[in-house]
């Protein structure tokens, strides 16, 4: 699975999914870390665990809280009702599942001020009533009949069909019917309202993606403890996803050998492993909603070549200066430029190809983003990833990725990092 698929497919679980799963993490045996035949470096530092202490669902309070905040934003920009349909993690985030996207039309409605609906085929009412966690009725559509003439009259009647905040991941298609049944409301674009909702983090959604994090590390060592030669990029990407199924929760991720490490995004394209090469995993998964995303890189052999233990080694003070760097009212920027700045020193700039990091939540990617030109500043609640780079085509490439938050003092690590070479 690559890092692509991986995401795609963790974005898709319901809530309901996740909580199941991890209903498990307390059963089963501890692990213990088989000693490798061939060594990696650096070597695993942390305490691996395939069981873990429980953490409950969310409680409806949570999603009323959002509803509320909603409302507001709503207000704040102008609105009088909020659209979201089922498929985006904003819907999601505020119902508390997901029942899928197609060409029939499930959506929430929130007015600004009025009591919030779900609207969905007549065949789907019930699934939709037993998944949502919000204090909402489920209106029911005829399959021949128009479900954005319900949408209408539903706006109408709580007097919200004048503008209409519109959730950035809704189809287009549904905002131009909905603009058909509506034709004298205006439609306002959602992307920064649901930003604003998201971006800083609650405790309770700290909690999850520390427990997402802590079991993808685990997942990952474990991985690196199974390597062996003659093993292809591709078994290794399945034990990737399987030591995360152990642990209760979906995941999996990126892995590359060798020159194909050099390519940040390149995938699994079938290469043998063998002493003397490099590996690097990049992975992530879903517990209850929430997500990690972690890399590590290691050399799979005996003592590793001195150009090797340069960059490692470079990369990581790149890591340590960008963490450094992290404080409330920071511009996004400099925690790039603060990297970079290392790696450009270091006689590397060149290979150093992407931004230095993404935000992290329900979405593996989501605002906001450690990248010149991003001049908003950081706060207190804002979760991201760290993870600069160097790529070197036709030899190897290294990366180090964890996961990190901005406090009210400065910044808070959420992994556990790997040690230097």
């Amino acid at each position: 699975m690559d890092r692509r698929s991986f995401m795609s497919s963790v974005s898709v679980l319901g809530v309901g999914a996740a909580v199941t799963h991890s209903d498990r993490l307390v059963i089963g045996e501890e692990l213990t870390a088989a000693t490798p035949r061939v060594p990696t470096s650096p070597r695993t530092n942390i305490a691996v665990k395939s069981r873990y202490a429980p953490i409950a669902p969310f409680d409806t309070d949570v999603y009323a809280r959002r509803l509320e905040r909603a409302r507001q934003v709503t207000r704040d920009a102008g609105a009088t009702t909020l659209l979201a349909t089922s498929g985006a993690t904003n819907f999601r985030y505020l119902v508390g599942s997901n029942y899928g996207r197609s060409e029939r039309l499930i959506a929430l409605l929130v007015p600004v001020d009025g009591a919030p609906l779900l609207i969905a085929p007549s065949f789907e009412v019930e699934r939709v009533r037993r998944g949502s966690r919000i204090d909402a009725p489920v209106r029911g559509w005829e399959e021949q009949a128009d479900p954005f003439a319900l949408v209408r009259d539903a706006m109408r009647e709580t007097g919200g069909a004048t503008a209409i905040l519109v959730e950035p991941k809704t189809d287009y298609w549904t905002a131009m019917a909905v603009s058909r049944a509506l034709p004298d409301a205006k439609l306002v674009d959602g992307t920064a309202a649901f930003e604003q909702l998201r971006l800083v983090k609650s405790p309770e959604e700290i909690l999850r993606m520390r427990r997402a994090i802590e079991i993808t590390e685990d997942a990952i060592a474990t991985t690196f403890d199974r390597l062996e030669p003659g093993m292809r990029d591709r078994d290794v990407a399945k034990i990737v996803a399987e030591e995360h199924a152990k642990r209760g929760i979906e995941g999996g991720g990126l892995v590359q050998f060798a020159a194909q490490s050099a390519l940040p995004h390149g995938g699994t394209i079938g290469t043998k492993l063998a002493p003397q090469m490099i590996v690097l995993i990049d992975a992530g998964g879903e517990f209850q909603g929430y997500t990690s995303d972690i890399t590590r890189t290691r050399w799979f052999g005996d003592a590793p070549p001195a150009r090797f233990r340069e960059v490692y080694n470079l990369v990581h003070a790149a890591q340590d200066a960008a963490m450094a760097r992290v404080r409330p009212g920071v511009p996004a920027q400099e925690i790039d430029r603060a990297a970079r700045a290392v790696i450009t020193k270091g006689g590397y700039g060149q290979y150093f190809t992407h931004r230095l990091g993404h935000g992290m939540g329900m979405d593996g990617h989501e605002p906001t983003w450690m990248v010149e030109g991003n001049t908003k500043p950081l706060a207190p609640g804002y979760v991201f990833s760290v993870e600069p780079g160097i790529y070197m085509p036709g030899l190897w490439g290294v990366r180090i990725e964890d996961d990190f938050m901005c406090t009210e003092s400065g910044g808070e690590l959420l992994s556990r990092r790997a040690p230097t070479v």
